[in-house]
């Protein structure tokens, strides 16, 4: 009997607890919030899309054909006035290899102008930022100065698979894994060419300026008097040394 007395008292409650309950939400004069309508773009998606931002709709503009590697370096090369063309179909291999190669013949000037070079080089992305940095911000107030416009980089070379000095035998050349450019001259709008191996006296102060900005920018920099092979032409490259050591080797006359 005590059994049924506790279970009957059990019921008593369940039921004046339903009737509270009924009396608290039965009244007619309080309204339960409503959640906000779905919206239809999230009912109509998949419901592992609802939560996620509308994809773009926009496409992103197309890279050029031939850039390998991370985006960021790449990114700084067109910020920084690069204009790339396809890679070239041979980049390297073994210890003629390029990391991240990029292949371009003209720059975008800060005023909107081109410079364009000879041919087209191959170098890896990182130099290129480098000859792109030195192209724009240096050579454009040197030539100034002497009352031209740079309009061409001639007698330019990248990528060459080869011993350093092309000698048998000897360590690699920077050249071979795309770290390093050759000049010969700088072409001007108004159709002269200032050739940086030149003795003549009227452009011997442009071309101290342009030995002191190359040592500034390049970790080495090979030009007439430093050795046989480049008494024709001007070598720049970023080879890592120990201690940060450099080489400016420039003969000015």
């Amino acid at each position: 009997m005590l059994l049924c007395a506790a279970h009957l008292g059990g019921v008593d409650n369940v039921q004046a607890r339903d009737r509270a309950r009924s009396t608290k939400f039965d009244n007619p004069g309080i309204v339960a919030p409503l959640p906000p309508r779905r919206p239809v773009e999230l009912t109509l998606g998949r419901p592992e899309q609802a939560s996620t931002p509308t994809a773009r709709t926009t496409p992103a503009p197309a890279e050029p054909e031939g850039l390998i590697g991370p985006p960021a370096c790449f990114a700084t090369f067109f910020e920084r006035g690069g204009i790339a063309l396809p890679a070239a179909s041979e980049s390297g291999s073994g210890a003629c290899t390029i990391a991240e190669p990029v292949t371009f013949r003209a720059i975008s000037m800060p005023d909107g102008s081109k410079t364009e070079l000879d041919s087209a080089i191959t170098v890896t992305c990182a130099f290129a930022v480098e000859i792109l940095d030195w192209v724009r911000e240096d050579l454009p107030g040197i030539v100034a100065r002497e009352d031209g416009k740079l309009t061409r980089l001639a007698g330019v070379g990248g990528h060459a698979c080869r011993p350093r000095n092309g000698v048998a035998g000897a360590q690699i050349s920077e050249h071979a894994t795309g770290n390093a450019l050759d000049l010969f001259g700088l072409r001007l709008a108004d159709g002269r060419t200032v050739s940086l191996v030149a003795t003549d006296t009227a452009t011997r102060s442009l071309r101290e300026s342009l030995k002191t900005s190359a040592c500034a920018r390049f970790r080495t920099v090979l030009g007439p008097g430093s050795d046989p092979s480049h008494k024709d032409h001007l070598h720049l490259d970023m080879r890592q040394r120990p201690r940060d050591y450099k080489i400016c080797q420039w003969n000015i006359e």
